[in-house]
């Protein structure tokens, strides 16, 4: 395609779909290309109508493909364009918002995903969200369950201090009497969403709406179980900010703050810090081997940084290009490579996320981490993995466009035979996987699953392992079936350790989806069937949830904080004749005099007889969650307790 934005025009208004994806890409790289696109700026009016033209013909296009040809352009548009896009926001917000609710996951998510970007490169959330109250009342109900979910990603990625969720709360509230389950659902998670930013100021103002009693039971219960939980974001700084009782305007109050220009708002609290102890109990250990490392020495290298300040907006662009400028030239000497990688962690710790242009900076250094990760220098390399590890703990989901552009780049590490090369692409991978729940890692990380070399194979169905135990289910509903197909590859693979650690993931799979589980167990040879029975007995298998979804249970914590039995598996002593495994009460054992009496009866009223089935996993799957039943019968959790 001849570069001009006049033939850039023309290829975007012609109608023929085949010819659109091809010169899909061409039209995204023009855009990014400031040299080839030194006319973009120029004619206000020719650039009206190529956004008008991506907007209605290509992302509203009936083919999937082509819509989101037509989302990735408006996105590179967003990037070349920054302030100067808040003009077009009007033009594509509809169509953008119709997309929310397309049939396709891979549409929805991409332009959710760019609403997002918008929101931190173009416009504030809350000038985005005033125009996007609309889309409440959509036609589409799976529109109006989208918006919500949107409402909720914008939650996590930048508080709720720049909201004025009195606006929105209203036409959440009517959406949970909407006649679409999914869409009273995605409301009631948005209302639960925003009462764990906002904190009881919502309580008292849903009480206002005029609800019924009878729903607001059923919300408030879910407030409550939130806040026991532990999953409450709201600082005790910010609680003084909702005093003003006729709003639930995340610090709005007249003793809230100005921010300075510049600035985002950020919710310190909702930054995650890596944490040492038993969290990090699965990391990898490779103490045999000169120079390798792992999560904890990643931790310890955090912090040790040479300590600076930012002050304005500007300063922290011109440290960032500085930064860029040596990472980016790999003749660069050593030395100074490394102390730039440094520099980044510095940045952060100066609470440089707090500064508009971070986000943006940090997008454009994603091919010089590439570079730096690819060195021949094994001292830039561990830097490197060090400095992203340490993003991924301090940003959390907002490192997921880097984290999905780096992963390739790591786990090209993990066959090294440099050791720390390998262990610093191991460690740093496992930090991304602990601290960005990002679902578009998946497929990355199960497509290496099936890598010609043994020591990939490995590593990959260890970070797969770590992935199912780590993230919530609703990160990986989009991304069942591949890991079904992954996980019975592996329990099918040439190399004994792969097979061994496939067969912990099926275990943690099961945790997910049971059903799904069950089905994949029938459909294996009575050989591997047997393998993975026989993980059942061994005390490092359990059937439970992921670490993330238990610390919601209330009952679990009583129960761990009174049950304080270690776990020893009893020899079997029956050979076992069909493939049931059948638990009842009577295999509880005897409760000992130094347990809580009125806990373990409490604990053993909630336990529910299992009937016996054709599934071999049903009983377990049929326990409290967070429990697991070994094959002689006994009951017990995955922290090594037992069951009385």
């Amino acid at each position: 395609m001849e570069a001009s934005m006049e033939s850039c025009l023309a290829q975007v208004m012609q109608r023929d779909v085949g010819r659109r994806l091809q010169v899909g890409q061409d039209i995204i790289d023009y855009i990014s290309d400031k040299d080839k696109s030194h006319d973009l700026e120029q004619d206000q009016t020719a650039l009206d109508h190529l956004v008008d033209g991506i907007a209605t013909s290509w992302v509203n296009s009936s083919n999937f493909k082509v819509a989101l040809f037509g989302i990735d352009i408006l996105s590179a548009l967003v990037t070349r364009l920054q302030d100067n896009f808040r003009t077009q926001i009007g033009t594509v917000l509809p169509s953008l918002i119709d997309r929310l609710g397309d049939a396709k996951d891979q549409v929805r998510e991409q332009d959710q995903i760019l609403l997002l970007k918008i929101m931190e490169q173009a416009a504030n959330p809350q000038y985005m969200w005033d125009r996007m109250l609309g889309g409440f009342k959509h036609k589409n109900n799976r529109t109006r369950e989208g918006v919500c979910l949107c409402l909720i990603a914008t939650l996590n990625a930048y508080g709720a201090q720049g909201l004025t969720l009195s606006k929105i709360v209203p036409h959440i509230c009517s959406l949970l009497g909407d006649p679409t389950s999914q869409v009273r659902d995605g409301a009631m998670n948005s209302l639960v969403e925003i009462y764990r930013h906002v904190g009881e100021r919502v309580r008292v103002d849903l009480s206002k709406k005029g609800l019924p009693q009878s729903r607001l039971n059923v919300i408030f219960a879910k407030f409550d179980e939130v806040q026991r939980s532990g999953n409450m974001i709201l600082s005790s700084s910010l609680d003084k900010n909702f005093d003003d009782d006729e709003s639930v305007d995340g610090g709005r109050s007249s003793s809230s703050k100005t921010p300075s220009s510049g600035r985002k708002v950020v919710n310190v609290t909702a930054v995650r810090r890596p944490s040492s102890g038993p969290s990090l109990k699965g990391s990898v250990k490779e103490g045999i081997s000169a120079g390798a490392v792992d999560e904890e020495d990643f931790i310890r290298a955090f912090e040790d940084v040479p300590t600076v300040q930012v002050y304005s907006n500007r300063e922290l662009e011109d440290s960032m290009n500085k930064i860029r400028e040596v990472l980016s030239d790999d003749k660069h000497d050593w030395e100074q490579r490394v102390a730039s990688l440094k520099k980044v962690r510095s940045l952060l710790l100066a609470r440089a996320t707090e500064y508009e242009g971070f986000f943006q900076q940090l997008r454009v250094l994603e091919a010089a981490f590439k570079l730096s990760a690819k060195d021949l220098r094994s001292q830039v390399v561990r830097e490197a993995c060090i400095t992203l590890g340490h993003l991924s703990s301090v940003l959390g989901i907002r490192f997921d466009h880097g984290a999905e552009s780096i992963m390739p780049t790591l786990l090209n590490l993990v066959p090294n035979s440099a050791k720390v090369m390998a262990t610093s692409g191991v460690a740093a991978i496992r930090l991304i996987i602990r601290h960005t729940h990002y679902p578009r890692l998946i497929p990355i990380m199960t497509s290496n699953c099936t890598s010609k070399s043994v020591a990939v194979r490995r590593r990959c169905y260890e970070f797969l392992d770590l992935l199912l135990q780590e993230w919530q289910t609703h990160s990986l509903e989009r991304h069942v079936a591949v890991l079904m197909e992954t996980i019975k590859k592996g329990i099918h693979d040439a190399d004994s350790e792969a097979r061994s650690v496939a067969r912990k993931c099926y275990w943690g799979f099961h945790s997910h989806f049971s059903r799904e589980a069950e089905h994949l167990f029938q459909g294996l040879e009575a050989s591997y069937q047997k393998a993975l029975q026989s993980h059942l007995k061994s005390s490092d298998s359990v059937v439970s949830l992921p670490q993330s979804d238990r610390s919601s249970s209330s009952s679990q914590e009583s129960l761990n904080t009174n049950l304080f039995l270690t776990c020893h598996y009893a020899p079997l002593t029956a050979k076992i004749v069909s493939t049931r495994v059948i638990s009842t009460p009577g295999s509880l054992q005897r409760s000992r005099s130094d347990i809580d009496v009125n806990a373990a009866a409490g604990a053993k009223s909630r336990m529910t007889t299992v009937p016996s089935s054709g599934t071999p996993f049903s009983s377990a799957s049929a326990l409290p969650p967070g429990s697991y039943a070994s094959l002689d019968g006994t009951l017990g959790k995955p922290d090594g307790k037992l069951f009385v």
